[in-house]
């Protein structure tokens, strides 16, 4: 008879057992790690998981790179979370390792000179991040489908924008050259030629990002003055799009504005939510001078009833005019802005009744004569 003794006590183990931790090499770990704190990074969590960040053995430059490209990736696809990106950049690049020069009389391998590295480096190859970002996620997380391939880049590009200009407000970067070639790059040095539609994008968001801290230096706000005449220029050119158009236009009505938009932003959004979709939201045009835009568009239409209705006349080449530019503006509206569905109904009930009013002045003219 076998007796049966008291069962024995399972130990649980400080660190759980799994079947490739014993395969990890020194780089994979502190990668895994600093994936793991970015990943739960939130503004509550701030001073903690940056100091998780700072403890983790950065020991050699090739580890040093693969962090900040890490976090320079993290970054620029999360354009809401970029100010909270920045932060962490300003606070954390005086306390990271530094290594000598891969070549003799090189500059040493420190964490903010690898930071701007790759934001220059988005910024004027934008199709080295789809190899940059393919072999930091995997072959089995590389997007095989061209248009969204494409999307990823823009979006990619236009979140670049957005950190460099956030870096700008933490000083990590000098915002009088930086600026002056990021503008004159996008605008062109050809005042007659037209600007392609992601860099007028790229503009609105650079502006959109850094325009009133640029302003408050009186040095900075006079180079301000000669980009918004070009800018102006720009929006005269025949050959750019309606949403171009619409977007530069917006952009000189924000600065006229003092910076201040004309709806209020959103405010702090819950931690808990993802936010994949604002990578898109965050550079749509403010919707505040196409909607002044209308009503100046409705006053007019207006005012072409009455004239119509007092010269009993069919002569409208004036009100053809006006009714073609409204077409143009409603155009663009419905492309670019779905939040206006309301508005634009409006203005094309509005334009139908008008329309038949004229039509029935004419009618009544035509019967009298």
């Amino acid at each position: 008879m076998v007796q049966v003794g008291l069962p024995f006590a399972l130990i649980k183990a400080e660190v759980p057992w799994s079947a490739g931790r014993g395969n990890l090499s020194e780089k994979e770990r502190v990668l895994k790690k600093v994936k793991g704190i970015l990943n739960k990074l939130t503004l509550e969590k701030f001073d903690l998981l940056k100091e998780q960040l700072l403890d983790t053995q950065i020991t050699t430059s090739d580890i040093l790179k693969d962090v900040t490209s890490l976090i320079f990736r993290k970054a620029v696809s999360e354009p809401t979370f970029c100010p909270m990106y920045a932060q962490l950049c300003y606070e954390i690049h005086g306390y990271l390792p530094s290594f000598p020069a891969e070549k003799p009389g090189g500059r040493n391998i420190t964490f903010k000179h690898l930071l701007l590295n790759n934001c220059q480096k988005a910024f004027e190859d934008p199709d080295s991040l789809r190899v940059e970002i393919a072999r930091l996620t995997g072959p089995d997380q590389v997007m095989e489908r061209g248009d969204v391939d494409m999307i990823f880049i823009k979006l990619i590009t236009l979140g670049n924008i957005r950190l460099i200009g956030e870096l700008m407000k933490t000083r990590m970067i000098p915002k009088m050259l930086l600026s002056h070639h990021i503008i004159k790059t996008l605008l062109g040095s050809d005042e007659k030629a037209c600007p392609d539609e992601e860099h007028i994008e790229a503009i609105c968001q650079f502006f959109n990002t850094v325009g009133k801290y640029l302003d408050e230096n009186p040095g900075s706000c006079q180079m301000n003055d000669t980009y918004f005449i070009q800018i102006k220029e720009r929006v005269a050119n025949p050959q750019l799009t309606p949403r171009s158009k619409f977007m530069l236009l917006d952009l000189i009505a924000l600065r006229s504005n003092n910076w201040v938009p004309r709806r209020g932003e959103a405010g702090d959004v819950p931690c808990g939510i993802w936010h994949w979709e604002d990578a898109y939201m965050n550079y749509l045009s403010n919707l505040g001078y196409l909607r002044a835009e209308m009503e100046k568009l409705e006053s007019e239409m207006k005012k072409i009833a009455l004239e119509a209705q007092q010269k009993q006349t069919c002569k409208l080449s004036d009100e053809d005019m006006k009714i073609t530019r409204m077409t143009m503006l409603l155009t663009a509206l419905l492309q670019d802005n779905k939040d206006c569905k309301n508005e634009i109904l409006k203005v094309l009930k509005l334009t139908v009744a008008i329309l038949f009013a004229i039509l029935c002045v004419w009618v009544v003219g035509v019967m009298k004569k």
